[in-house]
């Protein structure tokens, strides 16, 4: 289990599949024409896949087992820290949190719905058109960074994952984790096929199952992973079946092929820019969801835009992956120098996350979004930090409190001048300590019987 749910193990799964599914595609481009037609659309030019662009990948994957590996022999053997975590209490509070995150969502959808007349005229929108649908809902925000509630969903449902794995709730928190559970994943179906965040479905499926086998120590419940592919690849269907109505063409064959489009895309974006020079955004890819929450993203962003305008040549649709946004953001060495330290940082929450529910739940969320690093560097954005910070922020409120108490000084004997404090004298050698118990006084006390002596002078008895 160790190895089967490492960071570098999770990696190396993600970019072998990603490149295998994008050499299978490629191979069979001629027979696949609906995956030519998206390439034409998105202006994707075969001939980026050089071997500079595969070498770099090897790099980067070099440069992260490097990480890997110095965090493995820093970290050493530790002894496990005891659990001081309320399981109970974190139960409740995941709950409010889910109950929350979802209330925001549903007041979000309820007021835009209200704009087209009612659930059912936004429900028949949404089939019509689905991309004004979600403008719609876009526009019609509550406040600024909302999204990033409804992003925080899967963090949820991962806390309930973990702490059901514990078996240490009572009834009413196992239920309530359980309804956790399973309205997060039937709202994460339904809402991407409008808000296009199939991506929150499969983080949360991933998260989930992650948790689950972090708590309880080995892996288990394969037909459970089964099931979450089903549920994803649902979805993926249902959502391409309504965004293309005028291609006459089987729902799952549109699907299927739109998949394997979204594999090469990913890896031309992976691969273009090392085919040509590039001007380096200096953190612009990799360290945007940092400005985001610190509300510096309009400055910094501001600043680079000109360089991030001129990667419009380089990438295709969607973002950077991970080693090339790393390459894009600094280059080849300061690049290789950043995934090493994600690789460092990666594999220490790695080894927490062995002996606390917490860091479980936390590493769940990281590796989850490792196993879609091909797509996006979803680890890095500001959605991704508001998980972690929740699934903090409710370990640090489920923390066993522990009551201290305090040490009085001992009383000062009465009497007692502080002028000339009374010293106590020096203790007796062991040499005088030896002799005054041989040489102990044989007198009777008052009271004490004579023991008679084995032998008696016999004048004593005349």
């Amino acid at each position: 289990m160790r190895t089967a749910l490492s960071p570098l193990t999770l990696l190396l799964l993600c970019w072998g599949l990603t490149g295998c599914v994008a050499a299978y595609t490629l191979a069979q481009l001629g027979e696949l024409d609906l995956v030519q037609t998206f390439i034409r659309r998105e202006g994707i030019s075969i001939s980026v896949f050089e071997a500079t662009g595969l070498w770099w990948i090897i790099l980067g994957v070099t440069a992260y087992a490097t990480g890997d590996l110095a965090a493995r022999i820093g970290s050493g053997r530790r002894r496990a820290p005891v659990s001081r975590i309320e399981f109970n209490r974190a139960a409740r509070l995941t709950f409010f949190a889910y109950l929350l995150l979802l209330g925001v969502s549903a007041l979000w959808i309820l007021t835009a719905a209200m704009q087209v007349g009612g659930l059912t005229a936004l429900a028949a929108n949404v089939y019509v058109d689905s991309l004004t649908t979600r403008d719609l809902l876009l526009e019609n925000k509550l406040f600024t960074g909302m999204r990033l509630f409804y992003a925080a969903l899967p963090a949820t449902a991962c806390c309930a994952a973990a702490l059901l794995a514990t078996g240490r709730l009572r009834r009413q928190g196992r239920w309530m984790m359980v309804l956790t559970l399973g309205v997060n994943t039937a709202a994460l179906f339904v809402l991407p096929i409008v808000m296009s965040q199939r991506l929150l479905l499969l983080q949360l499926l991933l998260s989930v199952y992650i948790a689950a086998c972090l708590v309880r120590g080995r892996l288990f419940g394969l037909h459970w992973l089964a099931l979450g592919v089903v549920l994803f690849l649902g979805l993926w269907v249902a959502r391409e079946a309504i965004t293309n109505p005028i291609i006459q063409r089987s729902a799952f064959d549109i699907a299927a092929q739109k998949l394997a489009f979204y594999v090469v895309n990913d890896m031309f974006n992976a691969f273009a820019p090392l085919t040509q020079s590039i001007q380096h955004t200096y953190g612009g890819m990799m360290l945007e969801g940092v400005m985001f929450l610190t509300f510096t993203d309009g400055y910094f962003l501001g600043l680079l835009a000109p360089r991030l305008a001129a990667l419009d040549v380089v990438i295709g649709g969607g973002e950077f992956p991970f080693f090339t946004a790393a390459y894009v953001d600094f280059g080849a060495i300061g690049g290789a120098a950043f995934i090493l330290a994600i690789g460092f940082v990666l594999r220490r929450v790695f080894v927490r996350a062995h002996h606390s529910m917490g860091w479980a739940a936390l590493y769940a969320q990281i590796g989850a979004a490792l196993l879609f690093s091909s797509h996006s560097v979803y680890f890095t954005h500001q959605n991704f930090f508001f998980s972690l910070a929740l699934i903090g922020a409710i370990v640090t409120l489920s923390r066993k409190r522990t009551v201290r108490v305090p040490e009085l000084p001992e009383p000062a004997p009465l009497f007692q001048s502080r002028r000339n404090p009374r010293c106590l004298p020096d203790p007796l050698p062991d040499s005088v300590m030896r002799h005054m118990v041989i040489f102990a006084s044989r007198h009777r006390k008052p009271g004490q019987r004579s023991v008679p002596h084995d032998k008696e002078p016999s004048h004593e008895h005349a």
